[in-house]
Formats: structure tokens, C-alpha cells, sequence
């Protein structure tokens, strides 16, 4: 006995959906935490001082100016990671290494990003100029 009320063909197979790769997830994760005041790569809140995120040509605290950003090399290419030491003692610090930094992309700080409120100004390997954070009682 047949309990189809109509006779209709099967329904064609859905089409198969391209998957977006890693890296594409990935960066979009990151607008998405910084679209609400959260650092990508911490997960805090953005410091007081940091510039929108959808205003890269603003001043204020970014990850580019900050004294933990530091760009390690390995091999050929070089990677920009974050080495705030946390709440890591010396001798963790020194057998696992920086508690912010893994052997991926996931932990790449871009210099861009507004600054965590790990924050301090003063990488010594830039120039001055580019080391310099405004101070908000003189910006108003």
C-alpha cells in the first residue's frame, strides 16, 4: 500500500556549499570580537586609549606600538606575535615559552588591532614618532 498523497519525484540534491578555508573563518572571528570592543588574540577588552578598530589612520594605542609586540624569526619568514609574559614565572617562561604565542597564525598579532590593556607603549626597535601615544587629556 502506497501513503504518498501525491506522486512527486524526489527533491533534486541540495548543492554542495563551497567551505570557506580556515584562514577566511579565522579573520572573520577576529572582525567579529573586535566589532564588539574585544581583543582578538586575548579576549579582553580593548584598552581606554586604543582607536576604533574601523579607524586604522586614527592615533591611540594599537598592538604596532606596544613594547610586548615583538617579530620573531624562524627560518625564512618572520611572525609578529605577542610575548606579555602573564602570569607565567621565569622558569615557565623560559621551558614554554610566551603563555600569547603558539606555532600558528592564530596567534599573529596584526599591528593594526587596537591594543589590549596589556598595553605599554615603546618597542625600541621603531623610531620614536612611531613609538609615541597620545595623551586623551591633550587630544580634547
Amino acid at each position: 500500500m502506497d501513503l504518498a498523497l501525491f506522486d512527486v519525484e524526489a527533491p533534486p540534491p541540495a548543492a554542495p556549499t563551497e567551505r570557506e578555508s580556515p584562514g577566511v573563518r579565522r579573520t572573520k572571528r577576529q572582525a567579529d570580537m573586535l566589532s564588539r570592543g574585544r581583543h582578538p588574540l586575548t579576549g579582553q577588552a580593548l584598552h581606554e586609549q586604543a582607536a576604533a578598530h574601523d579607524d586604522r589612520d586614527a592615533l591611540g594605542r594599537r598592538c604596532g606600538n606596544c613594547r610586548w609586540r615583538q617579530v620573531l624569526q624562524y627560518r625564512t619568514r618572520s611572525y609578529p606575535k605577542c610575548v606579555f609574559p602573564g602570569g607565567s614565572s621565569a622558569e615557565q617562561y623560559e621551558t614554554l615559552g610566551p603563555p600569547r604565542v603558539s606555532h600558528g597564525e592564530a596567534s599573529d598579532v596584526r599591528s593594526w588591532w587596537p591594543a589590549c590593556r596589556d598595553h605599554e607603549p615603546g618597542d625600541t626597535r621603531l623610531p620614536g614618532s612611531m613609538r609615541w601615544v597620545p595623551d586623551p587629556a591633550v587630544m580634547r
